[in-house]
């Protein structure tokens, strides 16, 4: 999914080593041409920027 179709509440999934870590998308802002996207885990919230036309791994 491109990050500029993200909405609040969608899920994404890392692969860390041994486990894997589910983000939920809380928020995204559009940034000029690129967007920050807040995110919530059980490690905690963090946010990223990212172009608009970047892909993720997102699931509804």
């Amino acid at each position: 999914m491109k990050i500029q179709e993200l909405q609040p509440g969608d899920l994404i999934t890392e692969q860390r080593l041994d486990h894997t870590v589910a983000f939920e998308v809380i928020a995204i802002r559009q940034i000029g041409r690129r967007f920050m996207v807040t995110f919530n885990s059980a490690l905690g919230m963090t946010s990223a920027h990212y172009h608009g036309d970047a892909y993720i791994a997102a699931a509804r």
